[in-house]
């Protein structure tokens, strides 16, 4: 019995070192998993922010581009229009030089008038 007391007090000594070790082990474990819990919610926190920033980014310079696009647009149709309206202007002048010479016309044409009703009155009178 002597020879067996040793050898099951080396297994029981065998027996709590793999009891102490499988314990450390279990708490490296369950240490490991609450870190990779907090990494993982680290990282989606992360992937959100990173998400959110990059759509902010995305909008501002749509925005940006397309209020600079409209911006450029209004420049060049307000040039165009510009240069429309000083056209109709210039008409409208050519059309009033027309009118004044179309009354200066109408003038004359009513004196030519009234000197052929007189110079025909003329002529009645001296066939009579």
């Amino acid at each position: 019995m002597s020879a067996i007391n040793p050898e099951i007090r080396d297994l029981q000594q065998k027996y709590e070192e793999l009891r102490v070790n499988l314990a450390k082990t279990q708490g490296e474990l369950e240490e490991i998993r609450r870190t990779s819990e907090k990494t993982d919610r680290q990282t989606t926190k992360q992937f959100v922010a990173f998400f959110i920033t990059m759509f902010i980014a995305v909008v501002a310079s749509l925005v940006g581009t397309s209020i600079f696009q409209t911006d450029a647009l209004r420049r060049e149709m307000n040039a165009k229009f510009g240069t429309v309206d000083k056209r109709f202007e210039a008409m409208d002048k050519r059309f009033d030089t027309m009118d004044k010479r179309m009354d200066g016309l109408e003038g004359r044409m009513e004196r030519i008038e009234k000197s052929l009703d007189d110079l025909h009155k003329e002529l009645r009178a001296q066939r009579r």
